[in-house]
């Protein structure tokens, strides 16, 4: 990231504006006229629709409750409350009640209109809607007090429920006829952004290596666009009130989801170790059971959960920056950015600036994948230049003036004293450039191949050194996947950096597969070590420069490479993803021998 400064001044900057601007508008809106509390009563009686003044002195079964709840009753039931108007209104006046209930009502006891209707069973109750946006008489829409009577029935809610979400406010008509569509238009911004960042990672991830954090993000953005639809609904396409369970129920589970993919995602874009990975997956899923289990309702469960989620990826944040990892500062201020409207208006958050200081902190993840994955295609680039280069250079090496004169020395000496000897130095020769020849252009190459190149090699340098060189092996596939040189890099790493003596040098190879990665340990034996340097590490130099080099190229950063000297032995394992090519039936080794006849 070239200057993480000013895209989080700018995006900061833009939140408060558009908090700002959010607040101003607020501000310019309509008084909303409230009351308090309701006086609520287990009995039908249609004397009820007309004012009652003192409901709980007149009759001492009238009970007091606030505002925001309605305790659920098998009966219908009658509530009475009191508006204030505070002037004599010039606009049309409206009344808007939201219950999870049909219900029927009296402006200063005269009928107003009805939600649903009203019955004293599930058969004979027709639900209402969920919000209802009822026009206050003209008449009555003056400077006083006037009484809404509400005759409410609630059938179709689940039997486990005792109560449920109840408010009334009274305002402008045209304003509260708005109030949906204001509520769902700020999500409904973000849907096709967020459909565009759901593709455009799932497209990254095909062509970046398959990196697990690109995938859990386009599944994050699609899981966020469902919430969106789902929380939206209500404005959007006002449904019966038997419906509202369900969305609740829906939006508990996506918030789920979301904080377990949120926290799955930091895990997944941060370097740690699968066991580290799984413990924080495992601490969320249980904060969130225990949440579950504990707390009762849907909206501060669904809030509960997906805050689990958030803290979750902060801590994961903070390990990665003690443990000073690329983009953890980022990632940790994006986060501080997305809480940042928690303090400004905390009342006012889930409902107005949830999705807005969301989608902002969508794009900085967005933002820090496409700069990972700049720097990974750069990297690969990098490395495939790299590896072009030291190719060359270790065929140049094995072509130096002296390595030819040598060569000719030793086949004059051998055509004169030894001509069968010769000839079969003269082949092995051959046999070891051609393979090397038809190897080294590859991205990868069987392992089956790589051994019969070492094994060229060998033969060659039994030849010019008079020691008897060989390679034992323990192959479980000989299929498997390796970039071309690896292995014979080592070997030559090791005679390099070994004065191996006349007599039987024998090194060994063993391949360990478990699941979908495989491991290859080279051991090569020690005899005389040329310098001190060298005791401490043998790997050193151009050869080691080409491993890491093929490796990256091959398999990005998911190898690994561990070079453990001993007095007697020096012993490399390679860690790469195992795959195999079952295609090719045969070695390119016998292939070469084909060509070679027919030539």
């Amino acid at each position: 990231m070239r200057n993480p400064l000013f895209i989080f001044t700018f995006i900061i900057s833009f939140l408060a504006m558009a908090l700002l601007l959010a607040d101003q508008a607020v501000a310019s809106e309509p008084k909303l006229i409230t009351s308090q509390d309701y006086f609520l009563i287990e009995q039908d009686n249609p004397s009820f629709a007309k004012p009652i003044k003192n409901p709980d002195e007149s009759n001492p079964l009238w009970q007091k409750h606030q505002f925001n709840r309605l305790p659920l009753s098998n009966s219908i039931v009658w509530v009475q409350t009191e508006f204030e108007l505070p002037d004599d209104q010039n606009k049309a006046m409206g009344l808007l009640v939201s219950v999870l209930g049909s219900f029927e009502a009296y402006w200063d006891g005269q009928y107003i209109g009805s939600n649903g209707k009203v019955g004293d069973s599930v058969n004979s109750e027709i639900p209402g809607t969920i919000d209802k946006i009822l026009l206050l008489p003209t008449n009555s829409a003056t400077k006083d007090k006037h009484t809404l009577s509400l005759r409410i029935s609630t059938q179709h809610n689940p039997k486990h429920i005792q109560q449920v979400s109840f408010f009334a406010v009274v305002s402008e008509y045209e304003y509260l006829a708005l109030i949906p569509y204001k509520r769902a238009s700020m999500p409904l911004i973000m849907t096709s952004a967020l459909l565009l960042f759901a593709v455009y990672a799932f497209i990254i991830y095909l062509k970046s290596f398959q990196r697990v954090s690109y995938l859990i993000f386009s599944a994050l953005s699609l899981c966020i666009l469902m919430l969106l639809l789902v929380e939206s609904w209500r404005g959007i396409s006002p449904y019966t009130y038997d419906w509202q369970i369900p969305r609740l129920q829906l939006v508990l589970g996506l918030s789920s989801v979301i904080s377990l993919l949120f926290t799955a995602f930091f895990a997944w874009f941060f370097e740690f170790s699968k066991r580290v990975r799984i413990s924080w997956l495992a601490l969320a899923t249980v904060s969130q059971i225990i949440i579950l289990f504990f707390v009762d309702g849907y909206d501060i469960p669904s809030l509960y959960v997906f805050f689990v989620g958030l803290c979750c990826a902060t801590a994961l944040c903070l390990q990665a920056l003690v443990t000073k990892q690329k983009h953890a500062l980022v990632m940790l201020i994006s986060l501080a950015v997305f809480t940042v409207p928690i303090f400004i208006n905390r009342f006012s958050y889930m409902d107005h600036y949830f999705f807005m200081s969301f989608g902002a902190l969508i794009a900085l993840m967005l933002y820090t994948l496409a700069q990972t994955m700049s720097n990974k295609q750069k990297e690969l680039i990098d490395s495939q230049i790299t590896a072009t280069r030291l190719e060359l250079e270790l065929v140049k090496r094995n072509l130096q003036p002296h390595f030819i004169l040598n060569t000719l020395t030793a086949v004059e000496e051998w055509i004169e004293e030894s001509p069968s000897t010769a000839v079969n130095f003269i082949q092995a020769l051959a046999d070891e450039f051609r393979f090397m020849a038809q190897l080294s252009a590859q991205k990868a190459v069987r392992l089956e191949d790589e051994i019969d190149l070492c094994h060229s090699h060998l033969k060659v340098m039994s030849f010019r050194t008079n020691t008897q060189f060989s390679l034992v092996t323990t192959i479980d596939n000989a299929n498997a996947s390796i970039p071309p040189g690896v292995l014979l890099t080592l070997i030559e790493n090791a005679m390099s950096h070994n004065r191996y003596v006349n007599g039987e040098t024998r090194f060994t190879l063993r391949q360990i597969i478990s699941g979908d990665s495989q491991s290859i340990v080279f051991i090569a034996p020690v005899v005389a070590i040329k310098n001190a340097q060298d005791s401490k590490r043998i790997s050193l130099g151009i050869g080691n420069q080409y491993i890491h080099a093929r490796l990256n190229e091959r398999f990005a950063n998911k190898w690994d490479m561990q070079s453990q000297l001993e007095e007697e032995r020096w012993q490399v394992t390679l860690t790469t993803p195992f795959s195999a090519d079952t295609q090719q039936t045969e070695s390119a080794f016998e292939a070469q021998d084909k060509t070679a006849k027919n030539v």
